[in-house]
């Protein structure tokens, strides 16, 4: 996704024909006039755009229908530790990605970071999708992942690449400056594929048997964000589900933002991958913990 023309700075995933999700930082953090999204090899517009209040997500309506991919199921439930998904991404610093090739990483769920949100949230692990759910249509993808990793027989998503524009740009964050409440749970997950997350796999999607469980919000290994990071931070959507259904559906018209009606810019520089709220902080916060607590244990037994 990004602006004309210029396409890597983030990922998006198409959800119904006219409609991609992406991580709302992707979104509120650039001047989104003229942004496009490449899917399945062509180029669509966007003219609206919405941010999830509750999470690191977001939604780009695109001018025209999507005909030649089908939208990702939505998961309702919550990944747990054990779990294994793949995480795709259209990273311009992944040489697949250059290549027209679409990055995986085959990510395993270590650590449930924040509490369930209320809703219809339940753990996952209950039913699985079967083959022919598996996602055909995603509009985007995460990193540097071999071919091969692919499991065999699996059909690879839809390319849906979003972008952000230039380096440089101004930062639009959503309800003048008023960033969102994060109710929703925050994945740790650590790649099993030797493929890592990195800057522009920002939004990608998670899928989790066969259907969209999460989104790709930062790489947690180290501070930089063009460098790959095995391990990152996935934003559960079971809990914004409702919220994507009233959006894509036209129920939620208030959420609906355009550049007429988005609070102008301030004058920030800003990318996609700088400073993503609290999120990574949360992250690395919930890690700590865990390895605080974990030594203790050992120190017990």
């Amino acid at each position: 996704m990004g602006k004309i023309g210029n396409f890597g700075d983030c990922t998006g995933t198409l959800v119904a024909d006219q409609w991609v999700l992406t991580a709302r930082h992707c979104l509120e953090s650039v001047n989104n006039e003229g942004t496009q999204a490449r899917i399945a090899g062509k180029v669509y517009n966007a003219d609206s755009w919405a941010l999830s209040p509750t999470s690191d997500a977001g939604l780009l309506h695109l001018t025209e229908k999507v005909t030649n991919a089908t939208p990702a199921k939505i998961s309702h439930d919550i990944p747990t530790p054990g779990q294994t998904g793949t995480l795709y991404g259209w990273s311009s610093s992944s040489s697949m990605a250059r290549a027209g090739q679409l990055p995986m990483a085959k990510m395993v769920v270590k650590e449930l970071l924040g509490g369930a949100p209320s809703g219809s949230d339940t753990p996952a692990g209950s039913e699985a999708p079967s083959t022919s759910e598996a996602p055909t249509g995603a509009d985007a993808s995460t990193e540097t992942a071999p071919p091969q990793a692919m499991q065999p027989g699996a059909k690879m998503p839809e390319s849906g690449q979003t972008e952000s524009g230039p380096e440089e740009m101004e930062g639009i964050p959503a309800d003048g400056s008023i960033q969102p409440r994060i109710e929703t749970s925050i994945l740790d997950v650590q790649s099993v594929s030797g493929a890592g997350m990195q800057g522009g796999d920002s939004g990608g999607p998670f899928f989790v048997d066969g259907k969209l469980a999460g989104l790709a919000t930062a790489g947690t290994a180290n501070g930089d964000p063009d460098l790959p990071s095995p391990s990152a931070a996935i934003t559960t959507i079971a809990g914004t589900a409702e919220w994507i259904d009233n959006v894509i559906s036209g129920r939620d018209t208030q959420s609906v933002l355009t550049a007429e009606n988005t609070p102008a810019p301030p004058k920030t520089i800003q990318t996609s991958g700088d400073n993503i709220w609290g999120y990574l902080a949360i992250a690395c916060v919930g890690l700590a913990v865990a390895a605080v607590g974990s030594r203790i244990r050992n120190a017990r037994q």
